[in-house]
Parts: C-alpha cells; sequence; structure tokens
C-alpha cells in the first residue's frame, strides 16, 4: 500500500483551515446580528415602556376630564365650556388611539425581532453543530496521518 503523498495531505490541511476560518467569519457575522438585534430589541422595549407609560397618563387624564365633565354638568356650566371640554376629550381619545396603534406597531416589531432571534440562534446551533461534525473528521484524519507518519519511520 502507497501512502499518501504529503502534498496531497497539506492540500486537504490547508481546505480544511479554510473551512474553519470561512465557518469561524460566518459565525461572527451571525454573532453581530444577533447583538444587534438584542440592541433593537431593547430599544423596542424602552420605547414601548415610555409609550404605556404615556398612555397610562393619557388614561389619567381622560378619567380627570370625565370627572371633570361630571363636574361641569352638576354644576350647570355654559355650553360653550362644555363643547370645549368634549372637544379636549376627543382630542385626548384620538391622542390615545394614536399611541395604542404606535404601541401594537412596537408590538409587532418586537415579535418580528423575536422571530429573528430565535431564527439566527437556530442557524448559530446549527453551524456549531457542523463546524464540529468537520472537527470530528478532521481529528480522524489528523491521527490516521500521525499514524501513518509513525509507521513510516
Amino acid at each position: 500500500m502507497r501512502p499518501v503523498p504529503s502534498s496531497f495531505l497539506l492540500l486537504l490541511l490547508l481546505a480544511m483551515c479554510g473551512l474553519c476560518g470561512w465557518q469561524w467569519r460566518r459565525e461572527h457575522q451571525l454573532r453581530l446580528v444577533a447583538t444587534t438585534q438584542q440592541d433593537e430589541l431593547d430599544s423596542v422595549r424602552k420605547e414601548r415602556s415610555e409609550l404605556e407609560s404615556r398612555v397610562k397618563a393619557a388614561d389619567a387624564e381622560v378619567l380627570r376630564l370625565t370627572a371633570a365633565i361630571s363636574e361641569l354638568r352638576q354644576n350647570s356650566v355654559s355650553a360653550q365650556e362644555h363643547t370645549d371640554l368634549i372637544a379636549e376629550l376627543a382630542r385626548l381619545r384620538e391622542a390615545v388611539a394614536k399611541q395604542n396603534e404606535t404601541l401594537q406597531k412596537q408590538s409587532d416589531l418586537l415579535a418580528q425581532a423575536n422571530a429573528s432571534i430565535v431564527q439566527a440562534n437556530e442557524s448559530i446551533q446549527r453551524v456549531a453543530g457542523e463546524r464540529d461534525a468537520i472537527a470530528t473528521k478532521l481529528n480522524e484524519v489528523t491521527a490516521l496521518y500521525n499514524e501513518l507518519a509513525a509507521k513510516r519511520r
């Protein structure tokens, strides 16, 4: 049996090194994507928290205005004041509706970001499994090469 030429083994070793380098670069890019998405997720959560606090403040304002309207009705206020308060209430309701719409959009973005993170994690796990399989094969080939080198001596 003829031994495997060392140039072939060297070529195989270089190919494996190239593959490892390519996988490292790919995993690095995936980690960058994951951290970018995490940062985006954090900013979306912060914006959502701010919007929720603004919605709570708007709800409190709506309750305050509702109580003011009731008080005005009890005190028989003029029609002009009454219509002014109703207009203000309508404006606040529109603002709350817009904020709720924004919250919904942010929630959708958060769900999309979560889905992207899950997908990225699955890809990372798959690539890591492939890398481990290739490393195992490389170790086997290296062991065979070492055995052959030991037999040649």
